[in-house]
């Protein structure tokens, strides 16, 4: 076969929270890692967070070197725009049921991609760190499981030109109406850049009135779109997320936390049954951000939720080109000044924060 899987790191319970360091020791080529996550749900009633938050950083890293650096929710975002598939969440609220989140992450512009991929055998020593809080989604989590796989190349083993780099490379607190100027790196070309305008009652599309991409002090300006623009012509698009829940069999008011950021023309669509008569019906949740309430129902058994709509984990995509075609990736290299202008919106919402997340081709 031209392709294997390997396990890098076996299914471990790692306790409550911490940062586990894992050497990479993989001499054939790779394409991807995977980070598997679960945990088993301890209360029926209420998420706290998304489940990808319990991985709070992913770092790929060789010595000083940052090769990768992200949140899992980051990281999941990222996957779904590079690819146009949602990564899979298991979401649960049934007590001692087991929540999954895969976050996959990809070295290339699409899974076995022969010209970019990860050659671990050109750095020194390189390692993996996984940064995990099993109680940030769920509260008192008696177990849990972190596992780590990659696609290999076996049969063929390429020569990739490099590989695709991503990190965090700035985050901030906005405030109502003002501006926010970042000077953008220039040494290697982008694939793509992702904002996640986060908060706890906001939809990313309403935190920011502006936002402009100047090249040379406004020489050129290859962005300047509002939000709402952005949705309208790029994210849309791209088509909706849609998240399957498994909830509490109670009776009782449940509380989940979804990928999905921005609902638009989305649904929820709940279901319910009557442990008394057997009657079903659809009760209406209430939506904020991310966060999806269920009312408490008397002598109901609710047992299924699909969430759908868009912005995963808050993030808003501004792409370069078609970003699956690496002819098309923006060579800043050649410039002397990259600015990003965000200004925020009259209302940036509950705890807000932004981060700016850059996707770029790192060659050998």
């Amino acid at each position: 076969m031209k392709y294997r899987e390997v396990e890098v790191y076996a299914p471990t319970d790692l306790g409550a929270a911490g940062t586990k360091t894992i050497d990479i020791n993989l001499t054939d080529i790779v394409s991807s890692l995977e980070i598997i996550w679960k945990f088993t749900v301890n209360t029926g009633d209420a998420l706290t967070a998304p489940i990808s938050d319990c991985i709070s950083k992913i770092e790929l890293v060789d010595g000083s070197d940052v090769l990768f650096s992200l949140s899992g929710s980051e990281a999941q975002a990222l996957a779904f725009y590079a690819t146009g598939v949602m990564p899979h969440n298991y979401i649960t609220l049934k007590a001692n049921d087991e929540a999954v989140c895969v976050i996959p992450i990809f070295f290339g512009y699409k899974l076995f991609d022969t010209e970019y991929a990860m050659d671990f055998t050109k750095f020194k020593n390189p390692q993996l760190k996984i940064t995990w809080d099993e109680d940030a989604a769920n509260s008192g989590v008696t177990t849990n499981s972190l596992s780590v796989r990659a696609w290999a190349f076996d049969e063929v083993q390429p020569r990739p030109r490099g590989f695709l780099m991503a990190k965090n490379i700035k985050s901030f607190t906005p405030s109502a109406n003002t501006y926010e100027y970042t000077d953008l790196p220039l040494d290697y070309p982008y694939r793509l850049m992702l904002l996640r305008c986060k908060s706890d009652d906001l939809s990313p599309v309403s935190q920011l009135s502006e936002i402009k991409l100047s090249e040379e002090h406004d020489k050129r300006i290859p962005y300047d779109i509002t939000p709402s623009e952005l949705f309208q012509k790029i994210i849309a698009p791209l088509g909706r997320i849609e998240e399957y829940v498994r909830l509490g069999e109670s009776a009782n008011a449940q509380t989940i936390y979804t990928a999905v950021t921005h609902l638009h023309d989305g649904v929820i669509d709940l279901a319910y049954a009557d442990a008394d008569t057997g009657a079903s019906g659809t009760p209406s949740p209430t939506y904020s951000a991310n966060k999806v309430s269920i009312a408490a129902k008397a002598n109901c058994t609710y047992y299924k939720m699909v969430v759908t709509g868009y912005c995963p984990h808050f993030c808003l995509l501004i792409p370069f080109g078609d970003i699956n075609d690496v002819r098309d990736a923006y060579d800043v290299r050649k410039l002397k000044n990259l600015r990003l202008t965000l200004k925020s919106a009259s209302s940036v919402g509950t705890n807000p924060e932004i981060s700016i997340i850059l996707q770029q081709v790192r060659y050998y």
